[in-house]
């Protein structure tokens, strides 16, 4: 495996998870969804951050925001990586959130900022939202692909479990704890979901990831980057890249994990409008031939076979909803609780209209513990 060139950081190795680092959310939509039944579990009584927060006015009452906490610690090592907090005003406990933002680029504010909306909005159903920056990882210059996202996955398990320690500060029930990504963010959810890795050694929440009691997850490209074929020489390089960023090789030990999958109606309009000549769609060409990008990451052919049989391969390319229905297909069949459900009048860098009523019902969904 090749290390990477002192010049660049992993912040952007890593857009070439996503499409994008950061969309916007769009126009508020009119109707406003039921709010969930939050689980009514008692609080943890946990010692505050070591940085004393600076609460900032909500744009309503009905949600305070914690902005820049950091969730990591100054050991040169690390890039400590930080979050905002985003809680009702009403009494709890509510089940607690932690967002993920799509694939980093160089600024941490600006990258969890796109979600800013999403956050307020959810934590005015009853949640506590912990909205984190993530993948800016240690000695990133250092490192092999390989090592560089593993190090990203326990970046993305500290701010878990940071929002575990202190969600009782905040009103949250740290027995309810939903993970949810974007993009890029749904690969770094996933991977907390179902690889589990160990937080980082500079963690300033727990040493060890605890339960996830679900995962919310909107258009993750499970095959990675299916526009860029850069991936394919650091795949054939060093297969375990994929096992360091896609969940595939770790979802048989967590059959029993909740997944509410979100898909736009069109995740590739905005794209196409925003980004012209960008490849959304990637021909498929013969997925079966030893050198295609598909085998590369696939090699025992289980993917492409259920891809086949959910009829991917028809009209010769794969994008963001044919990666969407192979996780969901694979999760179904090993008896996972998971659900697929479309946000209409979205895409994948907005949600707008009855979108919203989507997104945000799944979190309801997420918070109903079976």
């Amino acid at each position: 495996m090749n290390q990477l060139d002192s010049s660049r950081s992993l912040a952007v190795s890593l857009m070439a998870l996503s499409l994008l680092a950061g969309c916007g959310g769009g126009p508020a939509s009119t109707s406003t969804p039921a709010a969930p039944t939050p689980t009514n579990a008692p609080s943890a009584t946990v010692a505050p951050p070591t940085a004393a927060p600076t609460a900032t006015p909500a744009r309503t009452p009905s949600v305070v925001v914690t902005s820049n906490l950091n969730y990591e610690s100054a050991d040169p090592a690390l890039t400590p990586d930080a979050l905002d907090v985003y809680a009702p005003t009403r009494a709890g406990p509510w089940p607690a959130v932690v967002m993920f933002h799509g694939a980093p680029g160089s600024n941490p504010v600006a990258d969890r900022g796109y979600l800013s909306q999403h956050a307020r909005r959810v934590a005015e159903l009853g949640f506590v939202v912990f909205n984190a920056s993530w993948g800016h990882a240690p000695g990133a210059a250092d490192m092999s692909w390989y090592d560089g996202l593993r190090a990203v996955g326990s970046q993305a398990a500290c701010a878990v479990e940071f929002a575990r320690a202190h969600a009782a500060q905040y009103g949250g029930d740290p027995a309810t704890m939903i993970v949810f990504g974007h993009s890029g963010g749904a690969h770094a959810a996933a991977m907390v979901g179902f690889a589990r890795p160990e937080p980082t050694a500079g963690c300033l929440g727990g040493p060890t990831l605890g339960a996830i009691d679900a995962l919310v997850t909107w258009e993750g490209n499970w095959l990675l980057s299916v526009n860029l074929p850069d991936w394919d020489a650091a795949l054939a390089e060093d297969p375990r890249v994929m096992d360091a960023i896609t969940p595939w090789k770790y979802l048989a030990e967590h059959n029993d994990q909740k997944v509410v999958m979100l898909v736009s109606e069109d995740p590739n309009a905005s794209l196409r409008a925003e980004f012209p000549g960008l490849i959304v769609e990637r021909p498929v060409g013969d997925p079966w031939a030893a050198d295609s990008w598909l085998a590369v990451r696939d090699p025992s052919g289980d993917l492409r076979r259920q891809l086949e049989a959910n009829g991917a391969f028809a009209d010769g390319t794969i994008g963001f909803t044919d990666s969407q229905q192979l996780l969901y297909s694979v999760l179904k069949a090993q008896g996972n609780p998971v659900s697929l459900d479309v946000m209409p009048d979205s895409s994948h860098a907005y949600l707008r209209g009855a979108g919203w009523d989507v997104f945000l019902a799944a979190f309801g969904k997420a918070a109903t513990i079976d």
